[in-house]
């Protein structure tokens, strides 16, 4: 149903997140309740702050398909790999529904002098801004040091090769048996990669970057590696394999020819 519902959008010109435009709503709700508060506090105008208990409601309301999306994001784009980033954006996605369940219910009882409603929408506000923070450091690869996207790139995930390869990986990329389709490769990439590497790094171990990669050095050393990946001391890692069911080799092909290309 997911996979559908992205190849109807895809099929509509969007490939981008979907998570991403529906974020601004309840963070703009959000800051919306703690500004209506926050003046009602200071000139004591009740009526603000029964405003600002009617935007917090809309807040709740949008922020449950926020949410959703962002799991189907998560499982489209990043195969529901549970990252560190995930992991913080899902404990403060459920701190900002008890946040705002707090405060609709409250907030009704609430008098324009009654400070502590305003801890309510300020802890709003910092979790809100956390979403947004950890959020932008999937999309733009925080923890690869890159802040840019390649121009080529998908504003989904970010690009992700070399920007300058190696005289051997150049070598191979040249070769016949390397030969591939460097314009499916990057739809292929931004499909099932850009997401996990972007700008070329790493966004679960920033020390092992695909640019400069030794898994690189010829095709067959790329497709053994995506089929079956594995951290340098043999151990399983977060990134999940691409049987040939899933990647076909003429795709791996196409795919390699992207990676060894798109940054030179």
């Amino acid at each position: 149903m997911i996979a559908a519902l992205y190849r109807m959008l895809a099929s509509l010109g969007f490939t981008d997140p979907i998570h991403s435009p529906m974020t601004h709503i309840p963070i703009g709700l959000v800051i919306g309740a703690f500004v209506f508060f926050a003046v009602a506090l200071i000139f004591k105008r009740e009526r603000l702050a029964l405003t600002a208990r009617h935007v917090s409601i809309l807040a709740l309301i949008f922020v449950f398909p926020t949410i959703l999306f962002g799991v189907f994001d998560w499982i489209h784009f990043y195969h529901a790999v549970l990252m560190p980033a995930i992991k913080v954006k899902m404990f403060l996605a459920v701190l900002l529904v008890a946040l705002l369940v707090i405060g609709v219910i409250l907030g009704g009882k609430a008098k324009p002098r009654n400070g502590w409603m305003l801890v309510i929408y300020s802890l709003s506000v910092l979790t809100v801004v956390g979403l947004g923070y950890y959020g932008a450091g999937i999309i733009y690869g925080r923890d690869t040091g890159t802040t840019k996207l390649s121009a080529a790139a998908s504003p989904a995930a970010g690009s992700a090769v070399p920007q300058a390869p190696t005289q051997a990986t150049s070598a191979a990329a040249a070769s016949p048996a390397a030969a591939g389709d460097a314009k499916a490769g990057r739809r292929l990439f931004a499909d099932d990669c850009e997401g996990c590497h972007v700008g070329g790094g790493n966004v679960f171990v920033s020390s092992l970057p695909v640019r400069g990669s030794k898994k690189l050095a010829t095709l067959d050393d790329f497709v053994a590696f995506i089929r079956k990946p594995s951290m340098p001391d043999g151990s399983a890692g977060n990134m999940p394999g691409f049987p040939a069911s899933a990647v076909s080799a003429s795709q791996a092909r196409n795919l390699y020819a992207y990676v060894m290309t798109a940054w030179k």
